[in-house]
């Protein structure tokens, strides 16, 4: 017997994986069983691109924190020597290694596909990559219910 799913329930199960990367999370919160979605996967193209679009979507939202925890660090209570308890900003310099030598294979990649001199494709792309990486930022801010801006702003406290 087949389990039939709304639209809505659908666009939820789609929308939920890609804010969890976990299929039966999603399937869960969706009010779907696992096995509905994964036999519509199988059947339906355009549900089977959504599901692709919907983990990179998680993924893109993961190398973006990552990143922004290598570029910013991370907030730390630290002990004073007067007992107080302060703030101060770690790095996690393996991480940042990690992420720049990804970045410079990719640029060296680019490079060797013809890609490298085309000056008005770089351009266009980088501005592409910073437009997707402020719409994930403004995602993870409203799912967070904060503003992180100030945080990249503010000074570490000694």
């Amino acid at each position: 017997m087949s389990e039939t799913v709304s639209e809505e329930c659908l666009r939820a199960f789609l929308d939920h994986l890609a804010e969890t990367s976990n299929v039966s999370v999603a399937a869960k919160r969706a009010g779907i069983s696992r096995s509905a979605v994964y036999r519509l996967r199988a059947i339906s193209p355009a549900f089977s691109n959504g599901w692709q679009s919907a983990i990179a979507t998680g993924y893109d939202e993961l190398e973006f924190r990552m990143l922004k925890t290598a570029r910013f660090g991370t907030l730390k209570p630290v002990k004073r020597p007067d007992g107080s308890i302060g703030r101060a900003t770690e790095y996690d310099d393996a991480q940042g290694l990690k992420l720049l030598m990804a970045y410079k294979a990719n640029v060296e990649k680019g490079r060797n596909e013809g890609a490298g001199g085309d000056v008005v494709a770089a351009v266009v792309a980088r501005d592409q990559l910073a437009a997707t990486l402020e719409q994930i930022r403004q995602r993870l801010d409203t799912a967070i219910g904060t503003d992180q801006s100030e945080d990249r702003d503010a000074a570490p406290a000694q």
